[in-house]
Parts: C-alpha cells; sequence; structure tokens
C-alpha cells in the first residue's frame, strides 16, 4: 500500500479489526507479520488460512508499538475477545457492529490483491503519472516544467518509450489524450474523478492524498485505498479492450511483467526451474542451497497460485494417505501426523493443508 500515513488512523483501525473473525481465532502477532509482509511460508499459510492474503503486506511501514497499542484498544473496548489459548482472538458481537457501523458509510477495499497485483499497479500508475505530465507538456510545446518523477529509472523509461513509438510526438501526445478520454468515459464517475484529481499536465497540478482527503472528508488512508481500486479498474479496462487503448496496454505490459514478478528473486528462480521439470533436490544442489529453503519456495508457490500442483512433490501412496488421514482428521496436526506417518517431512503435510484447503474455500 502507498500512502505514508499510517500512524493509527480511524480508518486503518476499523481496518485491521476487520481482519478478525467470529469463526475462528487470529493470533495479534501474525496479523502484524502479515500487514507489514514478512515473507515466509508460515506466515503466508497464516494470511491464507486467515483468508486475508489479498492485504499481505499492505502496511510496509507500520510501526510494532503503534500497532500493539491499537490492539490493547480493541480488547479494552471488548472489540475482540480472547481464545482458550490468551494469544488467539475473535472479533466480539460487539466488534463485529462497530464494523459494519463504520463501513456502511466508508470504501473497504474488497478486490484489493496487494500479494500479486501491488507490484505492477504501483509500477503502471507511476508510468502512467509521468508520461501523461510528459506528452501534457509536449503538447503545448513547453519545455521548461518541474518532473513530477525525478527517479532516473523512470525518466529513462519515458525517453526510450517515446523513442520506440512511429507516430510524430505532436499525434503521440493527440492520441494519448484521446486514450485519456475515452477510458474514463467508460470508467464509473467517481473512479474516474479520483484519478483525474491526481493527474498533472501543462498549468494542472495533480492534488495529493491529503488534498483529495480534505476535498473529500475522509482520511488519507481511505483516499489510498479508493486509488489504488480506482487504478486497478482502469487497467481492467485496458486489458479488456487493448485494440480500444493501444498506448495504455503497452504501458499495461511493460508495467505487468510475468507470472512470478510478485515473487522474490529467490522463489522466482525455483520457480522457473520447478517449470522446467527440475525436483526440489535437484534444485537445492543447483542452487546450493538447503531442500527445506526450497521446499518453503514450493509452498508458498502453492499458496499464491491456486492451480499450482501439489500432487507432483509427494510419492502418490503416501499423497494417498495423508489424504484419507485428513479425510478423517481434517485440524490434525503435524505432531499427531508422525504418530502415523513418521517420516512425512513438514512441508508434505503443509503443501495438503494448501491444496485442500482450495477446496473447502
Amino acid at each position: 500500500m502507498w500512502v505514508s500515513v499510517l500512524e493509527q488512523s480511524l480508518y486503518s483501525q476499523y481496518f485491521c479489526l476487520s481482519l478478525y473473525s467470529k469463526k475462528y481465532p487470529i493470533k495479534p502477532s501474525t496479523l502484524y507479520h502479515i500487514l507489514v509482509g514478512k515473507r515466509t511460508a508460515s506466515i503466508l499459510f497464516k494470511a491464507h488460512s486467515y483468508h486475508i492474503i489479498n492485504f499481505f503486506s499492505v502496511f510496509p511501514h507500520l510501526q510494532r508499538e503503534q500497532y500493539d497499542k491499537m490492539i490493547h484498544h480493541f480488547i479494552a473496548k471488548g472489540w475482540i475477545k480472547a481464545a482458550i489459548a490468551d494469544e488467539e482472538f475473535y472479533l466480539s458481537a460487539q466488534g463485529d457492529i462497530e464494523v459494519e457501523n463504520y463501513f456502511s458509510n466508508h470504501f473497504y477495499p474488497t478486490n484489493l490483491n496487494q500479494l500479486t497485483q501491488g507490484k505492477e499497479t504501483k509500477e503502471f500508475w507511476k508510468k502512467v503519472l509521468f508520461l501523461t505530465q510528459v506528452l501534457s507538456e509536449l503538447r503545448y510545446k513547453n519545455k521548461r516544467y518541474l518532473p513530477i518523477d525525478k527517479e532516473f529509472k523512470t525518466q529513462l523509461w519515458v525517453k526510450e518509450w517515446l523513442k520506440r513509438s512511429p507516430l510524430d510526438k505532436q499525434e503521440l501526445a493527440i492520441s494519448y489524450g484521446k486514450e485519456w478520454v475515452q477510458v474514463l468515459k467508460e470508467m464509473d464517475s467517481f473512479d474516474a474523478e479520483i484519478i483525474v484529481s491526481q493527474l498533472t499536465g501543462h498549468a494542472k497540478f495533480g492534488k495529493t492524498s491529503t488534498q483529495i482527503a480534505t476535498k473529500l472528508g475522509i482520511e488519507p488512508m481511505e483516499v489510498a485505498f479508493l486509488l489504488q481500486h480506482a487504478i486497478s479498474q482502469l487497467m481492467d479496462k485496458i486489458n479488456n479492450k487493448k485494440e480500444s487503448y493501444p498506448l495504455f496496454y503497452l504501458i499495461y505490459q511493460e508495467s505487468s511483467g510475468d507470472r512470478y514478478s510478485s515473487l522474490s528473486q529467490s522463489t522466482k528462480l525455483t520457480a522457473h526451474y520447478l517449470e522446467n521439470g527440475r525436483s526440489i533436490e535437484e534444485i537445492a544442489i543447483k542452487r546450493k542451497l538447503k531442500v527445506n529453503t526450497i521446499a518453503e519456495h514450493v509452498i508458498e508457490l502453492a499458496i499464491i497460485f491456486p492451480d499450482f500442483e501439489v500432487a507432483r512433490f509427494i510419492p502418490r501412496d503416501e499423497y494417498e494417505r495423508l489424504n484419507a488421514l485428513f479425510n478423517r482428521h481434517e485440524a490434525i496436526s503435524y505432531e499427531e501426523l508422525v504418530v502415523k506417518m513418521p517420516r512425512v517431512p513438514f512441508s508434505w503435510y503443509r503443501l495438503i493443508q494448501v491444496e485442500r484447503s482450495r477446496t473447502f474455500e
């Protein structure tokens, strides 16, 4: 999530409260690691189990002290209640009412997927914003302006993008402007308004999240979620009608990356080796890493990609026996399982859990 105003806003408190459940308990310390994006297989699995994996790394700069203070506030208000193990908490009936009342008047980011789309959304918007300014100033033949993006990488990208275009720069600016007008007409009017408010061009300066928040009478945090939602809608429109938006679609393609672009470099490399038919053990030898490290990468891939095949990593007989044990006792712990199957590594147990959770979701 790209907003700097994280400090205990009312919106952030209610959003965090909404992540608790009346059906299953959540450990506050684990929730914190999910929100800041601690990328381990166990934290990703917890995010998956809590049904909040889409919000993984949504507040990467959230301070632990701020978070703990907020949790104590929830407990004092009676909005979350301790489970049998006091380290875990359920959302209380009162807490549920508080969440429902608050979000009846505020936006809730239901369709956000920060884990798999956050990086590409940020990259796309950064490029679109800067290119919009550059082409707007080109249209007015103005070379004396302060660029909104001072990052060398983005400035170089714009120069290269302009060079690659077969169109004259004036024609390019006109075509780009026409695509903007067309796509904004197809968007929800409020989403379009949020988008336009951030655009900078000739004699027009984009508003900050704080300025937009003041105008709308809401908090910058809510504006950040609204903006991310609007950009996602914009990207969907462009992708679904690519022939209508050839210039925007070029930017979309360059921002999206491949299937594995949301992964860490190490997990991405493991994924490519797996695609080439390598086993976990072969990859560990090739990369000079522990087998457990590669197994964690496999678990991460199984969690993030619902079509990732789990059965190929477990011998068929053991796979069937593991599923039979889970059929009899869905909540079986690893400690209980190894009593019956002593040679089963933890990674097999976790992979079966992930696969079965897809069926029961």
